[in-house]
């Protein structure tokens, strides 16, 4: 967290809008983890195309587990599919949401910073209209930043459902709405910088698979 406010502050000192840094701040992480979205998209599409065989395996083995990880394991080697591998972005992506997190619900800069419209305090949520009830979880607000962000979410997950089991594409859109339920209470400065890595994660693996199915 410390590392990431030096950061934006120094980018604040020369004039820029924090809402504007945060979007630099954006594209500065995907130029980070660009290659290791690539690895990981083209890890889960691997996994994917591998499902019948380790499904027929799950089948064949499903009395003998001792057998059927040894099966599953000779046929990740086999194949080259790393499991794990489509993992990778999340796990450097969490701290810094985490960070950033923690840097707009503590950081006084980032009290009251506006953006631009209706994005007049990164530091809370874009509110857009109060309801007169609260839904748990999501509270008594509706902010316009989560539903960007569940939407770019979306687009991602398309990309990656595409040659998914059918039977697992309900859980891919639960856990869509859980994030926008959630984000909803979250500092709009986050949600800016969220959707906008993620924007910019579509168009990455959007490129990507263009580029395989034209190989």
């Amino acid at each position: 967290s410390r590392s990431v406010l030096w950061l934006l502050k120094k980018l604040h000192l020369l004039g820029i809008n924090y809402g504007i840094i945060l979007i630099l701040f954006a594209f500065l992480i995907r130029i980070i983890t660009g290659p290791l979205t690539k690895k990981s998209f083209e890890s889960t599409q691997n996994m994917q195309k591998i499902q019948p065989k380790l499904k027929k395996i799950q089948e064949k083995y499903k009395n003998d587990s001792q057998r059927l990880n040894k099966e599953m394991v000779a046929l990740y080697k086999d194949t080259g599919v790393n499991p794990l591998g489509g993992c990778l972005p999340m796990i450097i992506q969490m701290p810094l949401l985490f960070s950033l997190f923690v840097v707009f619900r503590s950081t006084i800069e980032f009290r009251g910073a506006p953006f631009f419209g209706w994005i007049n305090n990164l530091s809370q949520p874009d509110t857009i209209f109060n309801l007169s009830f609260s839904i748990p979880l999501y509270g008594n607000q509706v902010a316009f930043l989560p539903f960007l962000l569940g939407i770019s979410m979306f687009m991602t997950q398309r990309l990656s459902m595409a040659t998914m089991d059918k039977a697992q594409r309900p859980m891919m859109y639960i856990m869509n709405g859980f994030f926008v339920l959630l984000f909803n209470q979250f500092p709009s400065g986050l949600n800016l910088y969220y959707t906008v890595y993620n924007i910019l994660n579509f168009f990455q693996q959007r490129t990507i698979r263009l580029q395989n199915e034209g190989a």
